[in-house]
């Protein structure tokens, strides 16, 4: 497949985007425009950074309010949507100390939309956007290549989310890979993200919200989304979900498709039609 990469550091991994149908001059103007917009974006949104939002927002007492800036209130306000979804399985808060006496799935965190303001509701409270700031950015970073007038490009954060437009000319779409050992298998992916979370690279780390336990699943999950944040997002709380709790949010959101590894060769593929298998 033709086309021209480009690589960055951010967010403590590796991005890429390749950019098909375009001259390369041209490919890495675009490419350093898009790794601008990551750079920002991971002063707002990384914990890490003292001066971020985030960071700021993890220095709160209980009941104290800060400014935040749009990004930083959209990715908040995505978050706490796939909380809500999810029932908890995904919880940029699940790390928070509650203030005594508030009810268990209570918010730890309010925003005002209008105000641009986040309110701390927990005695210490500890958002992590790490499941679904890299997607965040990768949403944002494809604006600035249709900006640029870029139709077909594949962009890429830690090699766990893959966020593909237009398929390349003659294709049928950017070939991404699912599945592990002997399951694994590719799929075209056009207009659409892909997601996996497990313990291949940073070894057990999931925890499930819902109890503060580690996640029990072995191996990986994968979720398929209209967009790139919101496939972060699911694939972190997919791998603490049971399959049956999995097939039922995906028939209850159709546009969401979502993969486990059920034996050792073999992929269970559930909800939206997967790329390839129509």
């Amino acid at each position: 497949m033709t086309g021209f990469t480009f690589h960055h550091e951010a967010m403590a991994t590796h991005f890429a985007i390749t950019i098909a149908g375009q001259p390369e001059p041209y490919s890495r103007q675009v490419a350093a425009a898009a790794f601008r917009e990551l750079d920002r974006l991971e002063g707002e949104l990384s914990r890490y950074v003292e001066s971020s939002d985030i960071a700021r927002a993890n220095r709160l007492g209980g009941g104290e309010t800060i400014g935040i800036g749009h990004d930083t209130l959209e990715c908040l306000v995505l978050a706490a949507d796939a909380c809500l979804a999810t029932g908890r399985s995904f919880d940029p808060t699940y790390a928070s100390e509650r203030e005594p006496g508030r009810l268990t799935g209570a918010p730890l965190f309010t925003l005002d939309p209008a105000a641009h303001t986040l309110t701390s509701q927990a005695r210490r409270l500890h958002l992590d956007l790490g499941a679904i700031g890299k997607g965040y950015a990768l949403d944002r970073m494809a604006e600035v290549l249709a900006e640029w007038g870029v139709p077909s490009a594949c962009l890429n954060s830690g090699d766990s989310t893959a966020l593909a437009l237009a398929a390349p000319p003659g294709a049928a779409g950017w070939i991404v890979g699912i599945g592990d050992g002997p399951s694994y298998r590719t799929v075209p992916l056009h207009h659409a993200a892909l997601s996996g979370s497990g313990t291949t690279v940073k070894g057990p780390h999931l925890v499930d919200p819902r109890t503060g336990r580690p996640a029990t699943r072995a191996t990986r999950a994968w979720a398929l989304a209209p967009g790139a944040a919101l496939s972060d997002a699911l694939s972190t709380a997919f791998f603490v979900m049971p399959d049956a709790e999995i097939a039922a949010f995906c028939q209850a959101h159709p546009e969401i498709g979502a993969a486990t590894i059920v034996a050792p060769n073999q992929l269970r593929l559930l909800g939206r039609s997967w790329p390839g298998q129509e």
